[in-house]
């Protein structure tokens, strides 16, 4: 058994917290656990009652904010660090539970705080927050950490279709911004295969983007990029941090079209290798897609990994 404990409570977040858990679990001295944010159903009478008499009573769904996870908290008992993703899904009474549970407590933001309000009310609640924003960081003296390479793989020499999409866009603006790239590119008779989960069902069928209703888990979206050439990623408004799609890129060996301005300042940016593009006024270089990819040096890549990202979040040797 581990001398240190340490628990991770976050969202499933599409499978990308399991390589955060997998990390941790390569160190002897750490002792990891994970509180998936999630509602599996009632596991009592006595929960169902207690959620009917607060829905009746007060109006809140006290599946929605999580509130029977609390008994799990309290199972897992003390922790030496608990690090907390989206801290802003659970109520403040939850966080204080919490963070009475254990000697430091952390969080991540992967979201802009000026996409999420909420997350900018709970700060105070922290001894350190993380944040791939660097506006964010500026802001509200958040330390500054990317998101991570969490899978390697060579070159494909043979993609089944030169550019990939995945997304889930609920946001109109990039659901239409993807469907006009993807019109784009097929104007240059180059293949495509856009995919969106996306709730608007009847935006599905206009031969540019695949609107799928099931959400496809990391593992399986791996599969998928590794079939292409160039990846494509567009932004959100109002965020600059690098998403994982970006490190995706990188740890896969994909060239990358995206609209994030910012990642020209990143030591791993190679004008052969990432295009950035103005979403609404698209234009991409036949050069662009017909060079090859070009090998980001490893000890650049290493940095970014998530054996580094532990390291340095968790102050592991």
């Amino acid at each position: 058994m581990g001398e240190r404990k340490i628990l991770i409570v976050s969202p499933r977040a599409f499978g990308y917290i399991d390589y955060m858990v997998n990390a941790l679990k390569q160190y002897d001295e750490v002792e990891v656990s994970v509180l998936f944010l999630e509602y599996a159903g009632y596991r009592n009478k006595k929960e169902k009652v207690v959620n009917f008499l607060s829905k009746t009573f007060t109006g809140v769904n006290l599946k929605k904010t999580y509130y029977f996870l609390k008994s799990d908290i309290k199972k897992i008992g003390k922790q030496d660090e608990v690090l907390i993703i989206r801290p802003d899904f659970l109520s403040d009474n939850f966080l204080k539970l919490i963070k009475k549970n254990t000697k430091v407590f952390n969080a991540f933001y992967f979201d802009s705080a000026q996409r999420v309000s909420r997350k900018q009310d709970i700060i105070h609640y922290f001894d350190t927050v993380y944040s791939f924003d660097k506006i964010d960081v500026a802001k509200y003296n958040f330390k500054f950490i990317t998101n991570y390479i969490f899978a390697r793989s060579e070159v494909n020499q043979n993609p089944e279709y030169l550019f990939f999409n995945i997304s889930g866009n609920d946001d109109d603006y990039r659901f239409t911004q993807l469907e006009n790239l993807g019109k784009y590119i097929k104007s240059k008779g180059w293949s495509l295969k856009f995919l969106s989960f996306h709730p608007k069902k009847e935006k599905a069928g206009r031969g540019i983007i695949d609107v799928i209703d099931e959400i496809i888990y990391v593992d399986e979206a791996i599969d998928l990029i590794k079939k292409s050439k160039i990846l494509v990623e567009l932004q959100r408004n109002n965020q600059i941090g690098l998403s994982f799609r970006i490190f995706e890129s990188l740890g896969l060996k994909k060239k990358l079209i995206t609209s994030n301005t910012d990642v020209v300042n990143y030591d791993f940016y190679n004008p052969q290798n990432i295009l950035v593009v103005d979403p609404d006024n698209v234009v991409i270089p036949d050069e662009f897609v017909t060079t090859p990819y070009v090998e980001v040096p490893e000890d650049i890549l290493e940095k970014y990994t998530i054996e580094h990202w532990v390291k340095r979040v968790f102050n592991l040797n």
